[in-house]
């Protein structure tokens, strides 16, 4: 399997994620795949991808929050 390598702040979105999940294979499979609310339909990867790293970070922020289920 390839090594995929990512920049800091994806790295940092990813490590939240695994400790949410606590499996690496299903916190990458949520940042490609699922649909953040609250933003168009654009998924984690699809976000950081576009340089917006901090609304990621503010969506796990909001969850703990609990404005997301």
């Amino acid at each position: 399997m390839p090594t995929t390598h990512f920049s800091r702040e994806t790295r940092q979105i990813l490590d939240q994620a695994i400790r949410r999940f606590g499996n690496p294979a299903h916190a990458r499979e949520w940042f490609l795949t699922e649909p953040l609310p609250g933003y168009a339909g654009k998924t984690a990867a699809q976000l950081a991808a576009q340089g917006h790293f901090q609304a990621v970070l503010d969506y796990f922020d909001a969850v703990d929050a609990g404005v997301h289920a």
